[in-house]
């Protein structure tokens, strides 16, 4: 097995609300705040993913400079409102529709700007009314669809999980939406622009999403043992635009060995980069420029 929790491995985290260092051994842990968990040093997930897709310059860029999209944002309350229904909502704001008498609101508009600056600045959500109506459309959508509701009715959510990869020597760090009991499997929530079995499978590949599912049952099974042994990985999708259609898919053994042999790679390298403090992206060697696939068939 890759990873292997070792007593002596310590990760550190700064508290949201001083500056005591606390020493986070590998384990499990339930309560423990995003913030706080995107600070965390090492590999994960996504970090995996982007590096798979792109180059190891192309992930220390957008680790030097994290930027919060409003796609992101609103997937994020989605994961807030659907896997986390017993903590408080933040507190959500929409726009009026003007902002002076006969003026359209748009946030172009001085006035716009500082309103929407004083809403934050009040630890307020901003939302268009238009991402206020997807947010909820696609929790109704997730309540009303019998499957998905089902997989995601019992079970601990929003678990953080660290191990150490001793084969690497790096530490890792995995943030599960969702582990339902007495099941064999866990789940990834998604929002998409089309939850489709010919389009989510596309993108489920391009995006890397086959990286997370191994990782996390790996990370998984290191940490829980045999007693609670996932052997399954679900993905529920719901559509982010009406009428907020849900799928629900079952990895495949083959999805997930090739998640497996993939990520094990792209950790190999983020490993080596982090040593080396070496960020490479392209090579500098010459390549051959030819057609696109689809362009051989066009006379």
């Amino acid at each position: 097995m890759i990873f292997a929790p070792q007593q002596d491995t310590a990760l550190h985290v700064t508290a949201r609300h001083n500056t005591t260092r606390h020493i986070m051994q590998p384990g499990i842990y339930p309560d423990l705040d995003s913030r706080d968990y995107h600070a965390l040093p090492g590999a994960s997930a996504s970090r995996l993913r982007k590096l798979w897709q792109s180059t190891p310059a192309h992930l220390k860029a957008e680790m030097d400079s994290p930027k919060e999209s409003d796609a992101l944002k609103l997937g994020t309350l989605a994961h807030h409102v659907i896997l986390e229904p017993d903590k408080p909502i933040p507190n959500l704001v929409t726009p009026p529709d003007e902002y002076a008498p006969g003026k359209k609101w748009t946030y172009a508009a001085t006035a716009c700007k500082e309103w929407r600056a004083s809403q934050e600045r009040a630890g307020n959500t901003v939302l268009t009314a238009d991402e206020y109506d997807s947010l909820f459309g696609m929790v109704r959508s997730i309540a009303e669809h019998s499957m998905a509701a089902s997989t995601l009715e019992c079970g601990r959510s929003e678990l953080t999980c660290l191990v150490h990869d001793s084969t690497n020597n790096i530490d890792v760090r995995c943030r599960l939406d969702f582990v339902p009991d007495g099941r064999d499997f866990l789940v990834d929530f998604k929002t998409a622009q089309s939850a489709s079995e010919h389009d989510f499978e596309r993108h489920a590949f391009t995006l890397g999403y086959h990286i997370q599912a191994a990782l996390y049952l790996d990370v998984w099974n290191a940490l829980a043992g045999s007693d609670d042994r996932r052997t399954g990985f679900r993905f529920v999708a719901v559509e982010k635009a009406p009428p907020y259609a849900v799928n629900v898919f079952d990895a495949s053994p083959e999805f997930i060995s090739r998640g497996r042999a993939d990520y094990k790679r792209a950790l190999a390298t983020f490993a080596r980069c982090v040593a080396e403090d070496h960020w490479p992206a392209y090579s500098p060697d010459v390549k051959p420029l030819g057609l696109p696939r689809f362009a051989e068939y066009i006379d």
